[in-house]
């Protein structure tokens, strides 16, 4: 099953520089800042584009994923299909750095192996699963890149919009019964424990109708039923208009609380499912699908 354009980072844990060391260690910082940087970046993640950008790395990249498409100036980028990775193609663009997935370690072993014997950083981020990990991807990459301080301003900076959204939820006595579908049909996939959207859904006061489930997991019309949400969600790229209608010809879900009360709604996939530096507007989007 193909959850498209679900693409999560995470964070290995990394130490954080403390801002009571002497001024010695300071420079020493600096120096080891100075020394890490590279200059010709391969992303293999859209969100570590993005934070790339924001640590100030884009003229960098020499390289960026197939589904990259923020910013803008990705487009004038070599693009690489991440799931099918070409080591020719790669040396080609003669890169000192990649920033490959978590799970590439598995399915593209060989060729970032291969990569890493020609002198090639790689460096893997892993699946970011809370909001809290995606600021531990900032500092990794900061890290890696020799621009910890931009990546622990660009923390701050994200925190502060995300505290801000998350500020503006409404009051409820009871939290909202929530269904998140990830994947349409004919196979239904949600969001269960362990998941980005599982994490948001706490951020934002609601329940994840099927957070008794462990990761991205397979799902039943008549399982929706029994967990009777209160709110419908959908991100796998349908409007309003053809999601409600989706759901209606699945039949029997006339009974559905969201149903019921016209609470099908579908938001942009891409936005709240990249963990990188606009997740505050991810969530912003989800917030307003619940609440308003």
């Amino acid at each position: 099953m193909k959850l498209n354009k679900l693409w999560f980072v995470l964070i290995a844990a990394l130490l954080i520089l403390t801002a009571c060391g002497s001024n010695q260690d300071k420079d020493s910082q600096s120096s080891k800042e100075d020394k890490a940087n590279y200059h010709r970046i391969v992303s293999l993640m859209p969100s570590n584009t993005e934070t790339l950008y924001k640590l100030g790395l884009g003229k960098d990249i020499v390289g960026v994923s197939t589904v990259d498409d923020y910013p803008k100036e990705v487009k004038n980028k070599k693009q690489f299909d991440a799931m099918k990775l070409n080591k020719e193609a790669l040396m080609k663009a003669k890169p000192d750095l990649i920033l490959a997935h978590e799970s590439q370690k598995s399915s593209s072993k060989d060729t970032l192996d291969a990569l890493k014997k020609n002198g090639v950083k790689v460096v893997y981020v892993k699946d970011a699963k809370t909001i809290d990990e995606v600021y531990d991807s900032f500092k990794q990459i900061g890290k890696v890149t020799g621009k910890q301080k931009k990546a622990n301003q660009l923390v701050s900076d994200t925190k502060k919009k995300v505290n801000k959204v998350i500020d503006s939820v409404p009051d409820h006595q009871k939290k909202q019964n929530v269904f998140m579908e990830v994947s349409s049909d004919p196979d239904l996939y949600t969001a269960g424990q362990g998941t980005f959207f599982d994490d948001m859904l706490m951020q934002l006061h609601a329940k994840n109708s099927f957070h008794n489930l462990k990761g991205w997991q397979k799902v039943s019309k008549e399982d929706i039923i029994r967990q009777n949400p209160a709110i419908m969600v959908n991100t796998a790229g349908q409007s309003d208009k053809e999601y409600k209608q989706m759901v209606e010809k699945r039949g029997g879900m006339k009974q559905v609380k969201a149903v019921k009360d016209g609470k099908v709604k579908s938001v942009n996939g891409d936005q709240i499912s990249r963990p990188g530096p606009r997740i505050d507007e991810g969530l912003k989007e989800l917030r307003d699908a619940l609440y308003e």
